[in-house]
């Protein structure tokens, strides 16, 4: 169940992946040549993060705390998702010419992040040189970004990052940030496999964190830079050429050192339906998890709960094989209605039952963001 208080977390089940698995073969066969009904939902909530929340964490920062402030961090199950708010100012001075620049990398976790306002430039690629291990105990390491490395970045890209822009930083990629032109709010996704970062609110001990033993000045692997120009070309394509879906894919990418895939996918509706759209029918990836942002429009996005005569989408389907993988599909029963704006976030788990329903302002735009450590999704 969705907590009715914004400010509250929504508790995150623990969800197994031979449970997925299991169930997902279950519904291919019982040996007697008969199918066997796939379960209404797998173990698993959603969290709901208003905009709200958010903006409350980048006006802390703003204020004086200490930057890259977790939003949410949840239990997905095989790993860990979760939302910070990072902000940067414009330096007060240019930095001098020729000075060294001091970078890093992240052992362990991927990240997305998105520019929800400002822009500037970040130092991306290259590599470490007096590569030092990050400390252990430190605020970065147990609390940010896991374990990970340090030293002076050389021979890296400076790229340019304006509003709308996505950036994706598999780990070992080293990075940092360089001069924003304008005051900068990012918010910044993490995939978290070896759930080396706590989860937020506070949920027991923090975990206990690998060390990073001698270092390497980088792992393998390159940044993935998608403008809000190829987002805004994808959403008109959607508009304009009729297809089978008004979900597609905007880049699909293998994150090096996590033998994951990632999916950033988006969804628009143009004009508003003739007729009120209930939830009616739902379904649940049995491979896949998602992170939903809000981008335009506003309206009701149905989730939990679990599906009635559920049953296996068909391996063959335009939907299963470019969209959303192996699916489930049923009529909805007890899921929430949640309301959204511009600017909020839905985290779903696999097997959690959801899909957009009720539209009331347009145009309605949504940036899917598909964890698929499976790769049972399409490059693109």
């Amino acid at each position: 169940m969705l907590s009715k208080t914004p400010w509250s977390a929504v508790a995150a089940a623990a969800l197994v992946f031979a449970v997925s698995v299991a169930s997902h073969s279950a519904a291919q066969g019982t040996g007697n040549g008969q199918k066997k009904t796939p379960p209404g939902s797998l173990p698993g909530v959603f969290t709901f993060i208003p905009k709200t929340d958010i903006d409350t964490k980048m006006k802390a920062i703003e204020d004086g705390t200490p930057g890259d402030i977790p939003v949410r961090v949840v239990d997905a199950g095989r790993y860990n998702l979760g939302v910070y708010a990072l902000r940067y100012e414009p330096p007060a001075k240019p930095a001098a010419a020729g000075a060294p620049v001091t970078g890093f990398y992240h052992s362990h976790i991927a990240e997305i992040y998105y520019i929800r306002s400002g822009g500037g430039f970040f130092h991306v690629g290259g590599s470490l040189e007096n590569v030092k291990e990050n400390d252990p105990t430190g605020r970065a390491v147990t609390s940010i970004g896991g374990p990970g490395a340090t030293g002076i970045l050389k021979g890296y890209t400076k790229q340019k990052l304006s509003v709308g822009d996505i950036m994706i930083m598999p780990p070992g990629v080293p990075h940092s940030p360089g001069e924003m032109t304008h005051g900068t709010s990012i918010i910044r996704m993490v995939i978290d496999p070896k759930k080396v970062l706590p989860l937020y609110p506070t949920n027991g001990p923090p975990p206990q964190q690998p060390r990073v033993v001698n270092p390497a000045p980088k792992l393998p692997g390159s940044v993935t830079i998608i403008t809000k120009a190829e987002i805004d070309k994808m959403l008109k394509e959607i508009e304009d050429v009729p297809g089978p879906s008004t979900d597609r894919a905007v880049r699909t990418i293998d994150l090096a050192n996590m033998n994951y895939r990632l999916g950033v996918y988006v969804l628009r509706t143009a004009q508003m339906p003739k007729t009120p759209e209930s939830a009616g029918v739902g379904w649940y990836h049995t491979h896949i998890a998602e992170m939903y942002y809000f981008l335009h429009g506003t309206g009701t996005f149905a989730i939990g709960g679990s599906l009635e005569n559920p049953q296996e989408d068909a391996a063959d389907a335009w939907s299963t094989r470019m969209v959303r993988g192996p699916s489930v599909s049923g009529n909805f029963k007890g899921h929430t209605e949640v309301k959204f704006v511009p600017g909020d976030m839905i985290i779903a788990p696999m097997g959690v039952p959801h899909r957009p329903s009720a539209i009331t302002s347009v145009p309605r735009d949504i940036i899917r963001f598909a964890i698929d450590p499976d790769k049972v999704l399409p490059l693109k």
